[in-house]
């Protein structure tokens, strides 16, 4: 998806590397809730002061913050080494995503575009760790230092678990991908894959530990539990548009439309009739140069009385359609989800190949049609 017009995904950092940067505004909550989990902890652990102890915490935020922001600007380079669209960086609540433009994309390109977050996590665990070995850091220093590494290493082997929604996932869904020749089929493999991780997240932190007798760790359950519970709400979004993508092929607007025939706008009420006689179905005004502009409302053409047929204008009996509200007859469910998200209107008017009238297709029939209802 490309980089969003109408509402904005959060604060605006500006660029990096030519890629717009967003700060959501659930990261201001995270960043807190981090901040006082930390500073908690190693005021208990480290005995140092209260101030220390949250400012080294506020500081472990940020950091997990930056790891998040090269994460995505790993994925962001690749991507745009395989010329996929413009790209945008929103930092959340949950870590952050990367979102692109329409394209087609192929399972390696997908792969490598994916396994870049990770491995640029591993490359700075490995330079913290070089650092913190050849300098001699100080108390703060080698604190956040460790921080870094352990923080990093755990961010990058976590993403590289094979469920989507998390980077290894693609793993999974690029070689289902490969082996069907549907990303679908391998959106939903790997987003199963992801929920059992989310059912094993929560066996490893609040089951196992009851079972073993352990005492169960508040802040780590805490966190352990929201994890799953975004991940599987994630997996369920995954799976749910993968499938209706999967119906899109089998979706046909010539299959879906109501029977129509198209009149021009200068034709009265008693023309219309005469028409409906003859042929049925629904009408479609066109003006002179052939451009749907309306459909007759059999509710408002039953109720002008016969003698003033021949008076009354089809236009005063019918609904305007929306501008572009025009679909060709053989499209099928990738053009309709095209124009429910574009066209604003309830009804269109579809054209055959030689450009006639041949049907009128309702919003709510493509809707019903892909099950969204």
């Amino acid at each position: 998806m490309s980089e969003l017009n109408e509402k904005s995904p959060g604060l605006r950092l500006g660029r990096i590397a030519g890629v717009p940067v967003y700060l959501a505004y659930s990261w201001f909550f995270i960043t807190v809730v981090i901040t006082v989990i930390f500073g908690m902890q190693l005021q208990r652990t480290a005995w140092i002061p209260a101030t220390t102890a949250y400012l080294l915490g506020f500081i472990c935020s940020l950091m997990i913050a930056l790891a998040v922001l090269i994460h995505e600007l790993a994925h962001a380079m690749v991507a745009r080494y395989f010329k996929w669209p413009n790209s945008h960086i929103v930092l959340t609540l949950w870590g952050g995503h990367t979102q692109f433009g329409s394209f087609q994309a192929t399972p390696g390109a997908s792969l490598l575009v994916a396994l870049a977050g990770p491995v640029s996590n591993f490359v700075i665990a490995g330079i913290g760790w070089v650092a913190a070995t050849i300098f001699e850091p100080t108390f703060m220093i080698g604190a956040i230092l460790n921080f870094v590494i352990y923080a990093n290493l755990l961010l990058g082997i976590f993403n590289i678990l094979p469920g989507l929604p998390l980077d290894g996932g693609r793993l999974v869904e690029s070689a289902v991908w490969k082996a069907t020749g549907s990303q679908d089929r391998g959106t939903i493999v790997a987003a199963w894959v992801g929920r059992a991780i989310a059912v094993g997240i929560v066996l490893w932190f609040a089951v196992i530990p009851l079972v073993m007798g352990r005492a169960l760790e508040t802040t780590t359950l805490v966190i352990g539990v929201m994890v799953a519970l975004f991940m599987w709400q994630a997996t369920s979004a995954l799976i749910a548009h993968a499938k209706l993508r999967l119906r899109l092929p089998g979706v046909k607007a010539g299959n879906l439309m109501s029977p129509a025939s198209g009149m021009l706008s200068t034709v009265n009420v008693a023309d219309v009739r005469r028409r409906l006689a003859a042929r049925g179905g629904q009408i479609v005004l066109v003006d002179p140069h052939g451009m749907p502009i309306a459909v007759v409302d059999e509710g408002a053409l039953s109720a002008v009385p016969e003698h003033a047929g021949p008076t009354t204008p089809a236009t005063a009996v019918s609904r305007a359609l929306g501008q572009g509200a025009v679909i060709a007859q053989y499209s099928d469910g990738d053009t309709l989800i095209h124009y429910l998200a574009t066209v604003e209107t309830a009804e269109y008017a579809v054209i055959s190949e030689e450009g006639y009238i041949v049907g009128v297709l309702h919003q709510e029939q493509i809707l019903r049609a892909l099950n969204v209802r």
